[in-house]
């Protein structure tokens, strides 16, 4: 019996906007109600609807959808509830997580904090669309099959107003699918590795009219790592635009405008370096974030004069 490896988690070109995904700790410590989107089309052009020369059913090239919120609860709680649809192949997946983190802050403003993530890991497969070799062969399934795991996650996360000549540096180290769920549906298993992450990053005022945002994620299972390397320059406050490297993978070319310091906007297009290159026209994503914080208005305590005897 053959065992097939594959990527499991969905990667993402804008991992710094997204950082909820990745480590649970992340949920409250931007002191607002932030909301996120994300669409990723990854390898365009490769697989897709229909038959290839051999007469067989191509599989969709990977798609995810992606939406996240966190918040902060009082001054040292934080909360957040992530969700993504990945489909690849012939099967589709669905991941919500919900989070809770513990925040300390510390005399120089800077915070360190802890989160847990509980959730579920769903997967769906189309059996219909394989063709076997062997006709009738009871290890391929020919119908629709689904199955369900929980998932566990946790990690730390430490944001600095200021290091060095750098304002607004974080990093962030996370352990995800710490239980190991496996997803089996009729004889085939789908057991979830240990995703380790580790995150960085910064930004760097140059001249008061341009500054730097450099951010690093590296990707771990032990038997294979990877990283993502990325510069963006932000110009005013307010136009956004870079480059990123994925070892072993792509290049990435990210353009991103802010309407104000709480809504933004941001595209990104890779342009694949591995083998895929043959059969893909790279991949685009983009996302949009906000942020805001409700204003609780206190009531006024109406100060009424009395009289007493003791001043009549």
């Amino acid at each position: 019996m053959n065992a097939v490896k594959a990527q499991q988690d969905p990667q993402f070109t804008h991992f710094f906007m997204n950082r909820l995904n990745y480590n649970p700790a992340f949920a409250g410590t931007e002191q607002k109600i932030c909301g996120v989107l994300m669409y990723r089309t990854q390898w365009v052009g490769f697989g897709g609807a229909g038959k290839n020369d051999l007469n067989v059913e191509r599989g969709d090239a990977p798609e995810t959808f992606l939406g996240n919120i966190n918040a902060p609860i009082g001054q040292r709680l934080g909360v957040g509830f992530n969700i993504y649809r990945d489909r690849q192949g012939f099967e589709n997946t669905v991941a919500p997580t919900l989070s809770v983190s513990y925040r300390h802050t510390f005399a120089n403003e800077s915070q360190l904090s802890g989160g847990l993530a509980f959730g579920m890991v769903q997967k769906n497969l189309d059996g219909s669309k394989f063709s076997p070799r062997d006709i009738g062969d009871s290890k391929v399934p020919t119908g629709n099959l689904s199955g369900m795991g929980f998932d566990i996650g946790a990690g730390i996360y430490y944001t600095m107003p200021t290091l060095w000549r750098f304002d607004r540096f974080y990093a962030g180290l996370s352990l995800l699918h710490i239980n190991q769920a496996n997803v089996a549906y009729n004889s085939i298993e789908n057991k979830m590795a240990h995703h380790y992450y580790f995150m960085t990053g910064a930004a760097y005022d140059i001249n008061g009219t341009f500054a730097i945002e450099p951010n690093i994620l590296v990707k771990s299972i032990l038997s294979k790592t990877s990283a993502d390397i990325n510069a963006m320059i932000v110009y005013n406050n307010r136009f956004k635009g870079g480059l990123s490297w994925r070892t072993e993978d792509a290049f990435s070319i990210l353009a991103g405008f802010k309407f104000t310091d709480d809504m933004q906007l941001g595209y990104s297009y890779d342009l694949t370096t591995s083998n895929i290159i043959d059969y893909s026209n790279g991949s685009h994503e983009i996302f949009f974030k906000y942020c805001f914080m409700p204003k609780i208005k206190t009531k006024e305590k109406i100060v009424i004069p009395r009289l007493t005897p003791r001043f009549l």
